[in-house]
């Protein structure tokens, strides 16, 4: 499969884009890269909803049309596809440690991100002092919580 077969439709500024960019740079490739202008909201338009029904970025298109856009099936495909230098492992220790230590940034910064569910009282507080109500399943589920 020729490289130049491949399009990685992408936006200059997205933190996704940009470890599918390295990630490219590591293996050694060189894929045409067609920018996406998220200020203007082109990935929004008609256009590009024929390449990503999801409408995000990056996405990366093969020879036959399809579209793949999430950044851990696009390095997956790349690293399948030019085996020469593996950079997701190569022995099955291999992969899975990677894929463990992939996932640690994201471990460390749930908790935070979490914290107003993990104290569903406040978030009930916060909910009632903007005027909003609730459903009756999150009362009952609020009444168990201690």
């Amino acid at each position: 499969m020729s490289m130049s077969s491949l399009k990685l439709y992408h936006s200059p500024s997205s933190p996704n884009s940009r470890r599918v960019r390295i990630f490219l740079a590591e293996k050694g490739l060189t894929v045409p890269l067609v920018a996406v202008d998220l200020g203007k909201g082109e990935q929004h338009s008609e256009a590009y909803r024929a390449i990503n029904p999801r409408r995000v970025v990056p996405t990366l298109v093969l020879e036959d049309g399809t579209g793949i856009g999430e950044v851990p099936a696009i390095m997956r495909y790349l690293d399948e596809a030019f085996p020469e230098r593996p950079l997701l492992g190569a022995t099955p220790k291999d992969k899975a440690l990677i894929m463990m230590w992939s996932g640690a940034p994201s471990w460390k910064a749930s908790p935070r991100s979490w914290r107003r569910f993990v104290t569903p009282r406040q978030a009930l507080k916060d909910v009632r002092s903007r005027g909003l109500t609730t459903t009756s399943r999150f009362r009952l589920w609020l009444r168990g919580a201690s």
